[in-house]
């Protein structure tokens, strides 16, 4: 395994793949590796006039949250410049938090204002297609993930600006006696799974990019093309940029934070803030300096002791139809009854997690091995484009196997791709121990893009486990360890930055020993199924509330709460509140996005079901979906059609602390052919060479 650092930026990769690379290099003088039609960064052939690299739209991104109790409404401005002579068509794709549901879209061109519409995905693709045509300007804002999200703008004369907001509803966690939420600036890129089927199918998408010269083609132009796992891989694979060549995209975000409670210790763990105390239970934050958009932005505060909530409920009337929300702390015990544990740890250890994620990831296993007491079991899977299994059956937690794993664990190195269920297939081989708890700890960035394959193998075979997820690095991928977590009825723990392991996990294995709150049900009076979800109601753990947004039905007054705790039931009443301090807005939208989750997870409904009712859901109150998108047209054409516009993707920042690792396998499809050729090239010197990688004999020598 060889290093080479370049400023910032540190390469690392096998000796075959450096070959590789010197091969590629040596065969550019005669190759032209992009063509100007299809922007981003360009290498010329030998000889030619043109300059080597060209210049495209720029980004400025700004959030500004308003925090009233549970619920967060946020405005992201997205400021694009076109700094070239040319028209230009961008596209940016970008992260939103997990939860978010976007319901409002307004460009700004100067002093006009152009409001946004929502339709059907291919709807409005349709529409924005032909307003690009037309030298109208427009912008689409479509999802590909619940969190992963894409602004499309065509139209944008030379050396202009044109700013798109977008307004999105979340609700704030509350979680371990603390209140935070969480803004993704950039994302780690996904792993694409799978082959092309075949080589008509291969040939067809090379040829629909060159030939079909529709904007929204040109536009959703990734690395990756579509496989049978990941059908949408080339519009969610866009490169990362270059920041030796290209400009920062600037970041700033203000909050303004009034949760009607007293409130103390607002901090961000990673981000200096302005704080502004304007009452006891009102603060203003924003960031002291402008960031780079390269990591997520958390933000955390807590209650008083004093005011710590147990209860909480808003109500909102829409068209007719009343909304509400509610956070409930069920009763907590005082005495703990704890069953030894049977923890398997499953570890990320594919490429994408080189650098301070796998530190933050190896330390995170040492700190759960360190946890256990002798009388608890455990066992370790490491994975990448395989998987291996520490031992086929668990390990009792004696000090001397902890020392022995521990030392295997600091040996081990990030390399390959990320297959999941190969992982997840071991772990779920491995029968339940009786008279213990069984449970699985996943640790990694989540980084795939075959995410509902994921959830789908979870939810069958999960039994009597329960599933804890662990999010690594400055970016993870949150929708995946959230749903994750939600399918397996465990939790999902965000690490921030490698000082935090201790802190961020301590209250996870507090968690996993401490009692579970099961059977939660919540009723009306008349004992009428309340329409919420998730449902059924996963498992509580000490000191983590209910969170609901529901219907209300006709005539209902009051929620009846039951469960069991420590095989003791409990059950308690609350009323729905008529005061003015209880309305809130915005109720209808969550409401719908959680029903949005509950649809794509649920196994009963066929794929054509699952859309017909998201998309009514998305039309109905406005949101966007997977299969509805915000589109807003000038009416008025503002480019001669004379002069045609240019496709650029505005491509986001590596993720801070993530290295780059070369890639010998497919890279953007314009190249595809070639690098099939380079790669058994490649693959000649790696069976020849000494320094073959050893990703898949982990544990060769753990001798456990």
């Amino acid at each position: 395994m060889l290093s080479v650092k370049l400023s910032r930026l540190t390469f690392r990769a096998p000796l075959s793949d450096w070959l590789l690379t010197a091969l590629f290099i040596l065969l550019l003088p005669s190759v032209v590796l992009a063509n100007e039609e299809e922007g981003g960064l360009y290498i010329q052939m030998e000889g030619s006039e043109a300059s080597m690299w060209t210049q495209a739209p720029q980004l400025a991104t700004n959030a500004s949250m308003v925090i009233n109790g549970l619920v967060n409404r946020v405005k992201v401005e997205q400021h694009f410049t076109n700094p070239t002579d040319d028209w230009v068509h961008a596209r940016y794709l970008f992260p939103l938090p997990q939860n978010a549901a976007v319901d409002h879209l307004i460009i700004r061109v100067g002093e006009r204002i152009i409001e946004g519409e929502i339709q059907k995905k291919q709807d409005a693709r349709k529409t924005f297609n032909q307003a690009a045509i037309e030298g109208k300007k427009a912008s689409l804002i479509e999802q590909h993930r619940t969190n992963l999200f894409s602004t499309h703008v065509a139209n944008i004369a030379p050396n202009e600006t044109i700013v798109v907001e977008i307004e999105y509803q979340e609700t704030v966690h509350y979680e371990d006696g603390e209140f935070s939420l969480r803004f993704p600036t950039t994302f780690t890129q996904r792993y694409i799974p799978g082959l092309p089927e075949n080589a008509t199918q291969l040939e067809a998408a090379t040829d629909e990019r060159s030939v079909n010269q529709e904007p929204l083609a040109e536009l959703q132009n990734g690395w990756a093309v579509a496989t049978k796992q990941v059908s949408d891989a080339n519009e969610i694979t866009t490169e990362y940029r270059d920041p030796m060549l290209e400009d920062a995209i600037d970041f700033t975000l203000d909050a303004d934070i009034n949760m009607g409670l007293p409130i103390e210790g607002v901090h961000s763990p990673n981000a200096s803030l302005n704080i502004d105390k304007q009452s006891e239970s009102r603060y203003f934050v924003s960031l002291s300096d402008m960031q780079i958009a390269n990591q997520d932005f958390v933000l955390t505060w807590r209650p008083k002791a004093t005011a710590m909530p147990v209860a909480a409920m808003f109500v909102q009337e829409d068209r007719g139809q009343r909304y509400g929300l509610l956070m409930a702390m069920p009763p907590q015990s005082q005495h703990v009854n704890t069953l030894p544990q049977n923890i398997t740890l499953i570890l990320d250890v594919s490429g994408s997690m080189y650098g301070e994620s796998m530190e933050q990831a190896k330390q995170a296993v040492v700190y759960a091995l360190n946890t256990l007491e002798p009388s608890d079991y455990f066992n370790l899977i490491v994975f990448n484009e395989s998987a291996e299994v520490l031992s086929p059956s668990p390990l009792q937690a004696t000090s001397t196997n902890i020392a022995k794993v521990t030392r295997v664990v600091k040996g081990i190195e990030a390399d390959g791709g990320t297959e999941m269920l190969p992982a997840l297939g071991l772990a779920f081989a491995s029968e339940p121990m009786p008279e213990h708890i069984n449970q699985l700890v996943f640790i990694t960035d989540g980084a795939i893009g075959n995410e509902d394959e994921l959830y789908g193998y979870i939810q069958q075979d999960l039994g009597s486990r329960r599933l804890f997820t662990v999010g690594i690095g400055s970016a993870p991928n949150s929708a995946l360890m959230q749903r994750a977590a939600i399918s397996g009825k465990g939790t999902y723990t965000f690490i921030s930055n490698i000082t935090e392991v201790k802190s961020a996990l301590k209250p996870l294995f507090e968690k996993l020993s401490a009692p579970i709150m099961q059977d939660i049900a919540i009723t009306w009076q008349d004992e009428s199924p309340v329409d919420a979800w998730p449902n059924p109601i996963p498992d509580l753990y000490q000191t983590q509330p209910l969170v609901q947004a529901f219907k209300i039905p006709e005539g209902a007054e009051t929620l009846n709460l039951h469960g069991l705790l420590n095989q003791d039931s409990w059950e308690y009443q609350i009323d729905l509140p008529k005061n003015e301090d209880a309305k809130a807005s915005g109720l209808n939208v969550l409401w719908a996005r959680q029903q949005i989750e509950s649809l794509s997870l649920n196994p009963l409904l066929s794929a054509e079901e699952k859309e017909d009712q998201i998309t009514d859901l998305g039309l109905t109150h406005h949101i966007v979906t997977k299969h509805t998108s915000l589109v807003a047209i000038d009416k008025t054409p503002s480019r001669p059609l004379e002069q045609k516009a240019k496709a650029h993707q505005v491509r986001p920042h590596l993720p801070k602390n993530n290295g780059v690792m070369l890639q010998s396998g497919l890279g953007s499809d314009v190249l595809l052919w070639g690098g099939v050729l380079m790669m058994l090239a490649s693959l000649v010197v790696m069976l020849l060479s000494p320094l073959r990688r050893n990703t898949n004999h982990q544990f060769d020598d753990v001798g456990v």
